[in-house]
């Protein structure tokens, strides 16, 4: 009986908090308590019924979009390659292109899609792959992960990630390729270093085997990564530094090292709104010289690097 009696007085003091309010009971008498409770927060301005109608419907388009993004998510990424060098032999400025897509769908609470594909055309080959990703939270501290793609990497997978603790976390893959019968086993362990750094050790088995090691540091003003990796044939090592000069720019320096790769990259970007950024960069490698210049609108994507001289000749 108390709690029964409790439940009518507070609907006795909603009631006479709109009959008290000429503006919440106007939207009553359009919308019922429904227009109430969507958290429209009338100003003197709107005084008329059809402001309120018009201002109650962009809020209620607003909070579909809302949810519409946040259980559909897509991404993208065109690239379109341009050679200097190329031009002036008279072969065409255009190089190579590549495409790459993903949509990301919340299936439930608990379990996620994600399709993508990509398309790659360089001078008279190319080609392309398609993929499926499909991630369902077995537990709080756990997942699980179930790849499939097909194209010239086809391949079947299954990936699965645990914390370990609050600051640790790892994650065992196994994946078999459809073209040759190949199996690759990885485990990578993820520990968290401080506040504002990790580190990762990431072990793989299979035709190419590899180990290896990396660190990441993202603060308020600066972020920096590296990254050292040896394999049987190969081995590579990576780093970068970006530093935020204010709330809108940055600049940006990396290097790449390896047994068949060796290129230096600086350059910075200016944020022109919430969804869009824009960034130039140098590059000089043994692939050659280039200008890269990236716009960034939100998930989507285009990178175009310009060709300023032809690759260099480089061995190690």
């Amino acid at each position: 009986m108390k709690q029964i009696a409790t439940v009518n007085f507070q609907r006795i003091c909603e009631a006479y908090e709109i009959l008290s309010d000429e503006y919440r009971r106007q939207i009553y008498d359009i919308y019922g308590m429904k227009g109430i409770t969507s958290g429209l927060e009338l100003g003197p301005k709107l005084n008329k019924v059809e402001e309120l109608k018009e201002e109650l419907q962009r809020l209620r388009k607003k909070k579909e979009e809302e949810k519409m993004f946040a259980h559909f998510r897509p991404s993208g990424t065109i690239l379109a390659h341009l050679s200097m060098p190329q031009f002036l032999d008279g072969d065409g400025i255009m190089r190579g292109m590549a495409m790459a897509s993903e949509v990301q769908s919340q299936l439930s609470k608990r379990t996620a899609i994600a399709m993508g594909g990509n398309l790659e055309v360089n001078g008279n080959s190319g080609g392309g792959a398609a993929s499926t990703v499909l991630r369902h939270q077995l537990s709080p501290v756990s997942s699980i992960e179930f790849v499939a793609s097909a194209g010239l990497r086809a391949l079947i997978g299954v990936q699965t990630t645990r914390n370990l603790s609050s600051h640790s976390t790892a994650t065992i893959a196994i994946a078999k390729s459809l073209r040759d019968g190949s199996i690759n086993l990885s485990n990578t362990w993820t520990r968290q270093l401080s506040e504002t750094a990790n580190g990762n050790i990431q072990l793989l088995l299979g035709p190419e085997s590899s180990i290896a090691v990396g660190w990441q540091k993202k603060e308020e003003k600066m972020s920096a990564s590296g990254e050292l990796k040896i394999g049987t044939s190969s081995f590579a090592a990576s780093a970068h530094y970006t530093c935020r000069f204010s709330s809108k720019s940055h600049g940006r320096i990396a290097g790449r090292f390896g047994s068949t790769m060796l290129e230096v990259e600086a350059g910075g970007g200016r944020k022109l709104s919430n969804f869009s950024t824009v960034r130039m960069l140098y590059t000089i490698g043994i692939q050659g010289i280039f200008w890269k210049f990236e716009l960034h609108r939100g998930g989507q994507k285009l990178i175009i690097p310009v060709r300023k001289s032809y690759p260099f000749s480089y061995s190690f």
